[in-house]
């Protein structure tokens, strides 16, 4: 399974397992936009290692991802950039969290090895269940 050809159709298939059964009822909360990016203490270890031009490349193309999906939140999602997987996710407020930047061959083992929880999307610690994990 190659990360780049199933990112946005997996995301909102999250955000869709995600949001409360509210029935025919359509979300008319504005599409979310980008206003900050924070680095989980994992990522921030990794971000530290990192040339500046490849931390904006990250945060560029995490932005623009998430931005293109028009969502008002995005509970999970990956993009690929730099050659790696960035899981990332975007609150309502605009903050848009790295968890982490896993080697594309590492994330397919992990979605292997998830089987069908792989839809709920896949961190470095397994499959990523709450949208409670973090929120700054």
């Amino acid at each position: 399974m190659r990360v780049s050809n199933t990112s946005t159709l997996v995301s909102r298939m999250i955000a869709l397992a995600a949001a409360p059964d509210t029935g025919d009822v359509e979300d008319t909360r504005p599409a979310a936009s980008v206003k900050r990016i924070f680095w989980t203490t994992q990522a921030a270890a990794l971000r530290s290692m990192l040339p500046a031009a490849t931390i904006h490349q990250i945060e560029c193309r995490v932005a623009a991802e998430l931005e293109a999906m028009a969502l008002p939140e995005i509970f999970f999602t990956t993009v690929e950039a730099c050659g790696r997987v960035i899981t990332c996710d975007l609150d309502e407020a605009g903050t848009a969290t790295i968890f982490a930047l896993i080697d594309p061959q590492t994330y397919d083992d992990l979605v292997e090895d998830a089987g069908d929880d792989a839809l709920f999307g896949v961190d470095c610690d397994g499959v990523y269940v709450t949208p409670a994990r973090t929120r700054h």
